[in-house]
């Protein structure tokens, strides 16, 4: 029985009693275990004895003290000259050997467990800096020596003595991988790397270009063994990341290999992409790989890989041809979604909105305005629109109203860019999709009904087709459709109260009239129809169609109003035909008659007292003179009128205000039987008389204003007119008859020769009145003033 006896630090005794004697430190057992075989030696070993033994329980029976006089001396002799060689053991807490080394020193067969002996020398510890888990980052990092010793035991005999250390990491490593566990040779060198496990101490044992090489080797196995998933991991975690040819030529092998396993897929994410930079090439065969294979893992690679590291143009192609291929509607969502990020890298925004509003992406159509991307999308009206039917949810059982798509961000941006969308091209892109070129034509219509205009037609039909309670309204606020095929267009889809409208805007009354009569059946509206048209054979036709039909006829009579003779309809009323409601018809008649006599009268009294007033104050106006001023020239000769040539007595001046000498415009003979010189000597002489028996000048005034008004009546006689407005009126004439034909002219001539004989004797029948007043007041003639 072998006791090992542990000393506990920290336990101090006290002191000795008062006698001042006895130790200061005691033992305490702490371990108690039984061996078979006899222990030369005993040492710790992290969390294990290291026991230095020598032979077995039949060594222990012979050195027995108990049993020393039963052996006798030969036997005892023998058996020490046989004695095995001795041994080296690890146990654990637990009492359980872990390991043995067998150590077979000089001269062991005649050595006894006294020759031997195990002394313990600690290392020398020195400062280190924590290390990190990354091995490129450690400073124990393979290539980097470590300063340092490790403990050491040494063994004792008589002839020999030996130093034993503990196995270090590379001999650990080189026995794996001489086992070919390459997973546990790498796992315990990143493990010494992170400075943790029992071989932390040891890191510097491994070098960088060991470390990479066990690891290449590693995922080489893992690669012929099928398991390129694996591999994949380990090569991103041992090859190197520094920027050198030989780093990328590790990698770019290493891809070439995961290429030749068709697992591209699985190396492609641990790609380097920053600082460590390969060939083009090698990222372009990735993404095609990945184009076929996980579109997923392609479309991740694309949108987080610079784009210096392939040829876009080159990834695009390969994107537009797998697009082709490719049925799955995600898949193709998801190829699109690249080629709208491949075109705007690319700078062609053009091409990269087709895909933006093929996948409905969120605030395109405010990018467009932002960026006045208008040309990019003029050619892309149908998908504008799409747009907007997706943010509105418009779906096959769930149909928007016209006024929220119409309102839509997509369609307003068409109507509000007319100048860099035409309309034109956007109904040529839509005329395959009529609903919404409808919706199209009908914002554009809110906008500007003359942009429309070229598309009428076309407008007429789809809102028949579509929304045809709103035909109406345009057929009456538009111009530019043809009536003919507009009625066609209506006539198909049996829309009467607009093929009522177009025949009225055609002209055919009678045929919108019995419209409404045979298909409307509309009493009320087919007598609006009639007055709004106020045509009086047409109000024939609706008295003649109600004769027998008693809902007409008290429409007739009630609606009708004045537009219609009351009697007329009741005339025509069958003698056996029963009527209901007719005494009530009749007497809304007979007192609609009874209020319209009492208007008329009042009207005709109103009327009679207005042109009473009026007729005064015309009369007044007329009977005024005219003010003429002497520097006023005379439009024939152009001399002052008060510069009279020789023979020339007076001046004539036209209500038109044209002023001549009357010498200028009346014939010799007229002006000489016109003197009042020329008159009777009689005559002369009493008006000579009249004037020196007139003192007062008031009186004689009255007898001057009397002489203008005598010849004004003898020049009137002749029927003087302005020469510069009948001039005019001839022009006038000319022009008017240019257009004529001869027979047309003469009847003409013959109804204007009537009209001033009627004139002329109105006129002198007017004139003889107003001289005749004009004398009684002392006023100027209304038409003709003589200036003496």
């Amino acid at each position: 029985q072998q006791q090992h006896h542990h000393p506990q630090s920290g336990q101090t005794a006290s002191a000795a009693a008062d006698s001042g004697s006895g130790p200061s430190l005691y033992a305490e057992i702490t371990v108690l275990f039984r061996t078979d075989f006899v222990v030369c030696g005993l040492a710790l070993y992290r969390d294990h004895f290291l026991v230095f033994s020598y032979g077995d329980h039949r060594t222990i029976d012979i050195m027995s003290p108990e049993r020393g006089d039963e052996v006798p001396e030969e036997t005892r002799q023998r058996r020490a000259r046989n004695a095995q060689p001795p041994e080296l053991r690890m146990i654990n807490w637990n009492i359980e050997e872990v390991s043995s080394d067998v150590l077979a020193l000089e001269g062991f067969p005649l050595l006894q467990p006294n020759d031997y002996g195990l002394a313990y020398c600690a290392a020398r510890q020195q400062p280190s800096a924590p290390r990190s888990a990354d091995p490129a980052s450690d400073p124990a990092a393979p290539g980097k020596e470590l300063s340092g010793d490790a403990d050491t035991w040494f063994i004792l005999s008589p002839k020999q003595l030996v130093s034993v250390r503990p196995r270090g990491l590379q001999d650990h490593v080189q026995w794996l991988t001489e086992r070919g566990d390459y997973r546990q040779a790498l796992g315990d060198i990143e493990e010494a790397y992170a400075n943790a496990g029992p071989w932390a101490m040891y890191r510097s044992q491994i070098r960088q270009d060991e470390y990479r090489a066990i690891g290449q080797a590693y995922a080489q196995t893992l690669m012929d063994a099928g398991n390129p998933g694996e591999a994949a991991e380990v090569c991103a975690r041992v090859l190197p990341r520094a920027d050198s040819p030989e780093s990328v030529a590790a990698w770019e092998n290493w891809i070439f290999a995961f290429a030749e396993a068709n697992a591209l897929e699985l190396i492609a994410p641990h790609i380097p992409v920053s600082g460590l930079q390969l060939s083009n090439t090698v990222y372009e065969m990735v993404l095609a790989f990945l184009l076929t294979s996980d579109i997923a893992e392609f479309r991740h690679l694309v949108l987080s890989w610079p784009s210096t590291l392939f040829n876009a143009y080159s990834v695009v192609l390969a994107v537009e041809d797998q697009l082709e291929k490719t049925a799955a509607e995600g898949d193709r969502r998801v190829l699109k979604e690249i080629m709208a990020f491949l075109y705007d890298k690319l700078n062609k925004p053009s091409k990269a909105l087709k895909y933006h509003l093929e996948l409905f992406a969120d605030g395109i159509l405010d990018r467009v305005r932002r960026e006045n991307l208008f040309d990019a999308i003029r050619d892309k009206a149908e998908l504008v629109m799409c747009f907007d039917d997706h943010s509105l949810g418009i779906a096959g059982d769930r149909p928007a109203e016209l006024k929220d798509r119409c309102e839509a961000k997509g369609v307003q941006l068409l109507t509000d860019n007319t100048d860099a969308i035409p309309c034109a091209s956007v109904v040529k892109q839509l005329v395959a999709v009529p609903e919404h070129l409808h919706v199209y034509l009908h914002t554009l219509l809110g906008k500007d009904a003359h942009l429309g205009a070229p598309f009428a037609d076309l407008q007429v039909e789809l809102y028949a087709e579509y929304n045809p309670e709103r035909l109406l309204n345009f057929l009456r606020v538009s111009t530019y459709y043809s009536f003919d095929k507009a009625l066609e267009i209506c006539e198909e889809r049996a829309l009467v109260p607009e093929m009522v409208f177009i025949l009225g805007r055609m002209g055919d009354n009678h045929r919108a009239l019995m419209l409404i009569i045979d298909r409307l059946c509309d009493v009320p509206r087919a007598i609006e129809f009639a007055k709004e048209q106020n045509d009086p054979e047409l109000w024939n036709d609706l008295v003649m169609y109600s004769r027998d039909k008693p809902e007409f006829i008290i429409g007739l009579l009630e609606l009708g109003g004045t537009h219609t003779n009351p009697t007329k309809v009741i005339r025509n009323i069958p003698a056996d035909l029963s009527i209901p409601g007719i005494r009530r018809a009749l007497t809304n008649v007979l007192h609609d008659y009874h209020l319209q006599v009492e208007l008329c009268t009042d009207c005709k009294r109103v009327l009679d007292g207005d042109c009473e007033v009026l007729s005064d104050g015309l009369r007044r106006l007329q009977h005024q003179g005219m003010a003429i001023e002497n520097e006023q020239m005379c439009l024939v000769c152009q001399l002052p009128l008060e510069d009279m040539p020789s023979g020339c007595r007076s001046a004539l001046a036209f209500w038109c205000g044209h002023i001549f000498h009357d010498k200028c415009i009346l014939l010799p003979e007229i002006l000489r039987k016109t003197h009042l010189s020329e008159a009777s000597d009689s005559s002369l002489n009493l008006r000579q008389r009249n004037l020196r028996m007139v003192h007062g000048p008031r009186e004689q005034r009255r007898m001057l204003m009397q002489d203008k008004l005598d010849r004004t009546v003898l020049i009137r006689q002749y029927d003087p007119r302005c020469p510069v407005c009948a001039e005019y009126d001839q022009k006038k004439s000319m022009q008017a008859h240019s257009g004529w034909s001869p027979a047309e002219r003469m009847d003409r001539a013959g109804l204007l020769a009537d009209a001033d004989a009627d004139a002329d004797a109105d006129e002198a029948q007017a004139d003889a009145n107003a001289l005749a007043l004009a004398g009684e007041r002392g006023e100027l003639p209304p038409m003709l003033t003589l200036l003496m």
